[in-house]
């Protein structure tokens, strides 16, 4: 702070006559300034909030002696350097402790009172040679108190000034650190440097910002690090993954061919089974069929040996008859004889009725042996057609039998047939899935690198910032060198 003080102690009338005065006043005033500063200092000790710049009662006690200096130089009327930089310190030190320019003021509005009593005490006994004199002092006493207090609000804000100008350079030092990408970057504290104190707020904020961006930053390189390795792992088991499944797709498509095949010749051997069985179903039928022709047969040729019996009774009684007649006409001959002449005409007819039932009686033995002939014939033929009978049951039984086992097969033939129509669907649609997996498999790969190349990205872009020791990391080189691999 430059200025030009006798120009400033004209402005205050307190040079010439006046600062003659105060100087020839000095010893008085200077006797009265401990009971003023006793008092001054009694009543900061009453009020918390200026009491609590004084941690310590030597503090007030020290406080109290600067202060006694200052103004013994002041009401001497000694406007000197000496002076000047002691309102300077005053005004700096109010500043760094952060004393309210107010609690100040008042202070020296109550000192100059108090002083300004106490003169007008000790002069009110008695008669003074000059009153103009006194009331002259009062007034030079006022304005050197407020000469005081401009020169240490100057200093105080001077102090401000450089206060705020030293913050204002911290926080641009922080914020061009922040753009150039440098997060290592700390505001020193107020008991560390001479960060002033009042912005002790926005140094706190901005550090924790600093931190929490080193934080989020290392964050960043470490995710993306952990996100590369991840990926580059999910790459290669999705790669795997994918010729795997490119493999079994063209094993499940080479199975699904094949169960198709087999689904066709299921289906067709399921309509050669149905065919046989309808075949088998036919010659069971035209068997029955034969076997009830048999029975039929059997039937009628047990009616001919019936008809064959009863011939042979019939003959037997014809040749009954043919003896009867035979000894009948035996015996008319013998009367014939008897009879003479007269009984030759009758004799005649004996014998050619004899010879009639002779022959007859042959007829009848050939035809008996004839029919003795054909009875063995057709008991013959009875017991040929009851074996075929038999033969043609058994056959029926078993045609019955494999027609039930070939409507077992056709049935079982029709449910392989529909269970390898459903397999050969399920396979048809499993192939179908199995080619979307891949085919997603093959997208998921893609993706994954994008990812990976996106990582790198990431990581390229916090590289650069930079942080403290110890958390620079050289991960994104090497997620970069991948990447470029």
């Amino acid at each position: 702070m430059t200025f030009d003080m006798n120009a400033l102690l004209a402005t205050y009338d307190l040079d010439g006559a006046n600062q003659a005065l105060l100087q020839k006043r000095a010893k008085m005033i200077l006797g009265l300034l401990p009971e003023v500063l006793d008092h001054f200092y009694d009543r900061v000790g009453r009020e918390p909030e200026m009491a609590a710049f004084f941690k310590t009662e030597a503090m007030m006690e020290r406080a109290k002696g600067e202060q006694l200096q200052h103004w013994s130089r002041l009401f001497s009327g000694d406007f000197g350097e000496d002076y000047i930089q002691s309102a300077r310190n005053i005004g700096r030190v109010h500043t760094r402790i952060g004393l309210p320019f107010s609690f100040f003021n008042a202070g020296y509005a109550h000192a100059n009172a108090h002083i300004q009593a106490l003169i007008l005490k000790r002069h009110s006994g008695g008669l003074m040679r000059r009153a103009t004199e006194t009331h002259a002092l009062l007034g030079v006493l006022s304005r050197a108190m407020a000469l005081d207090i401009q020169l240490i609000f100057d200093a105080h804000a001077e102090a401000m000034q450089e206060e705020h100008t030293r913050g204002v350079r911290y926080i641009t030092e922080a914020i061009e650190a922040l753009a150039a990408q440098d997060l290592s970057h700390e505001m020193p504290s107020a008991q560390t440097g001479d960060f002033p104190s009042e912005f002790n707020g926005v140094r706190e904020s901005l550090n924790a910002a600093f931190g929490a961006l080193r934080q989020v930053i290392q964050g960043i390189r470490s995710t993306a690090q952990q996100l590369d390795t991840g990926a580059a792992e999910v790459s290669h088991a999705s790669q795997d993954l994918s010729q795997r499944t490119e493999s079994q797709a063209a094993t499940l498509e080479e199975t699904t061919a094949a169960v198709e095949e087999i689904t066709v010749s299921m289906r067709a051997s399921a309509e050669a089974t149905q065919q046989t069985r309808n075949a088998v179903d036919t010659t069971r039928r035209r068997a029955e069929e034969g076997s009830a022709v048999v029975r039929n047969a059997v039937e009628k040729m047990n009616e001919i040996a019936d008809s064959s019996v009863q011939i042979s009774k019939i003959i037997s009684i014809i040749d009954d008859i043919s003896f009867q007649t035979n000894l009948l006409a035996l015996n008319a001959g013998v009367e014939a004889a008897r009879a003479g002449e007269s009984g030759r005409g009758f004799a005649v007819v004996a014998s050619e009725v004899r010879n009639l039932a002779q022959r007859t009686a042959d007829s009848a033995a050939e035809i008996k042996g004839l029919i003795d002939i054909s009875n063995d014939h057709v008991e013959s033929g009875v017991e040929l057609v009851g074996n075929a009978g038999r033969m043609l049951e058994s056959i029926v039984r078993h045609i019955k039998e494999a027609s039930e086992l070939t409507e077992q097969v056709a049935s079982a033939a029709e449910q392989q047939s529909t269970a390898f129509g459903e397999i050969n669907i399920g396979m048809s649609q499993l192939d179908t899935v199995t080619q979307q997996n891949a085919a997603m498999v093959e997208q998921s790969t893609a993706a994954l690198v994008e990812m990976r190349n996106d990582a790198s990205a990431l990581n390229a872009l916090v590289e650069v910032f930079r942080l403290r020791a110890g958390e620079q990391g050289g991960g994104g080189q090497e997620i970069a060198l991948r990447a470029a691999s």
